[in-house]
């Protein structure tokens, strides 16, 4: 009894304790009282973006379901709006689905191709600002319709979004890749040359070449299984992009394009180079395929007599991996640690080539991909602003830039 007595008087003598057992009781009855987040809001994991016939937004979304089941897997559900504005067609959705639309959970938004005709930006700026969506979700966009690039990916058990966000993030190390979220989009449309880029992924069919994730998918976007009208899709990632300038979409360009872009910024981990029909005293008529295992790529800018001069030191260690000898037998035993001089100045040659038609891509859309302005600016910005100065047209600056490139190759 004694030992109550003292723990009691030890208990009013601490507020602290006193405040804690208050927020307990009080707090803790009003959370008890509430219903569960889920049955307010809807998650959804990942938006699509269309353009109806008639002019009006169809939006996409795939939405989780919380539904017991014995599995315990998740359920996914693609709940298509149309509206004559974004804001209205998240109301009409909110209708469909007797939630608030939650955008906390949205890794993915995919954006049919159809909308980089105008500038995309509008719709974009709106999920970011009214609906406070993360700048590191993925956007891409796709020649399909959003909604069926949304229901072949549904057909997954759990975790649907995230897997395709997982394999637009995991491209971005290799040489045909970038990065391409929204806090990368809106860096480069609001950067001096307003160029920006976005990943352009294909839905493509059962017997054609794809790569990434397949799944059996219905016409309707019904379920996998053995009903009728149902068809194999296979989404394809082929390191396509589409190049944007102001929102709009000025080329859409292929992976060996992107591979010459990216020799420029020098954003890569892995990638491969291949020389074809080599000759040396190693090789006859031979496909050499190098992998690419380090690089260092190094941009300094600079002014020679008033002209803005940008040097390229790019330094790559590579490993000859494949030799294929097209008029001779493949030989056996050949030994990849030993390459030539011939074929590093071969690659070289070849990696001072790419970065040039990279460069004639810049120019010709009027597009910094590689931040060249920011480099001569923050160099010498008086000398940058005189030289803008005496330019007709200040977006064809790059016409005007010097780029003096030094490609050097390394063998392990």
């Amino acid at each position: 009894m004694e030992k109550l007595k003292n723990s009691l008087k030890l208990f009013f003598k601490t507020p602290m304790l006193l405040v804690f057992v208050f927020i307990t009781i009080f707090y803790g009855g009003m959370a008890l009282g509430k219903d569960a987040e889920v049955d307010t809001y809807a998650v959804v994991t990942a938006i699509g973006l269309d353009k109806t016939e008639d002019g009006k937004i169809s939006l996409s979304l795939l939405t989780f379901v919380p539904i017991v089941t014995q599995n315990f897997a998740e359920q996914y559900e693609v709940v298509v709006a149309e509206g004559q504005s974004l804001a209205e067609t998240f109301d009409f959705a909110g209708l469909h689905l007797g939630r608030e639309i939650g955008l906390s959970h949205a890794k993915l938004v995919v954006v049919n191709d159809d909308y980089f005709e105008s500038d995309v930006s509008v719709e974009l700026d709106f999920l970011v600002r009214n609906k406070n969506l993360a700048m590191s979700t993925s956007i891409i966009a796709t020649d399909a319709k959003a909604n069926e690039f949304l229901n072949v990916i549904k057909s997954f058990d759990s975790g649907t979004s995230i897997k395709a966000d997982d394999l637009l993030k995991f491209n971005e190390d290799y040489i045909y890749s970038f990065e391409s979220t929204f806090e990368s989009f809106y860096k480069g449309l609001y950067s001096p040359t307003k160029s920006a880029m976005v990943t352009f992924l294909s839905l493509v069919g059962e017997n054609e070449e794809g790569i990434a994730i397949q799944t059996s998918q219905g016409e309707q976007g019904g379920e996998s299984g053995s009903q009728q009208g149902q068809t194999k899709r296979k989404i394809l990632n082929d390191g396509q992009a589409i190049l944007c300038r102001e929102g709009k979409k000025v080329a859409q360009i292929d992976k060996e394009m992107m591979k010459k872009i990216n020799l420029i910024k020098g954003n890569y981990n892995y990638g491969s180079i291949v020389i074809e029909n080599f000759t040396d005293e190693l090789f006859q008529n031979a496909r050499l395929t190098f992998e690419i295992f380090d690089n260092v790529t190094t941009i300094k800018a600079g002014f020679s007599n008033g002209v803005p001069v940008i040097y390229l030191d790019v330094k790559l260690l590579v490993k000859l991996s494949e030799a294929r000898e097209y008029d001779l037998e493949i030989k056996e035993n050949v030994d990849f640690k030993n390459i030539s001089k011939k074929a590093i100045k071969e690659l070289e040659f070849k990696v001072k080539n790419a970065i040039s038609d990279g460069v004639q891509l810049m120019r010709e859309h009027k597009c910094d991909l590689a931040e060249i302005y920011t480099k001569l600016n923050n160099t010498n910005p008086s000398k940058w602003q005189e030289f803008q100065e005496n330019l007709s047209d200040k977006d064809e600056f790059l016409n005007f830039v010097v780029f003096k490139v030094s490609p050097q190759i390394f063998s392990n």
